[in-house]
């Protein structure tokens, strides 16, 4: 017989979860976007800007999501 530690695991609602989805998409964009101005103010073409916001967006997401899943583990 197993005994029960009185947790019940908790789930936040997918409400909850498409809203810190959106959050983290529109913060990575802000990034991004950041990150071609200052990549194209610094002598870089048009298409190395676009590759640099890109690559911005794509490591914030994947930071951002690392955070989270860190965080959720903690509970």
């Amino acid at each position: 017989m197993t005994e029960k530690s009185g947790k019940t695991p908790t789930r936040s609602p997918s409400s909850s979860r498409w809203a810190w989805l959106l959050v983290m998409v529109l913060t990575a964009g802000i990034v991004s976007g950041l990150a071609g101005l200052l990549s194209s103010a610094g002598g870089s073409n048009l298409p190395g800007a676009v590759l640099t916001g890109g690559a911005a967006f794509a490591g914030t997401v994947g930071l951002l999501l690392g955070v989270a899943h860190w965080a959720k583990a903690g509970v």
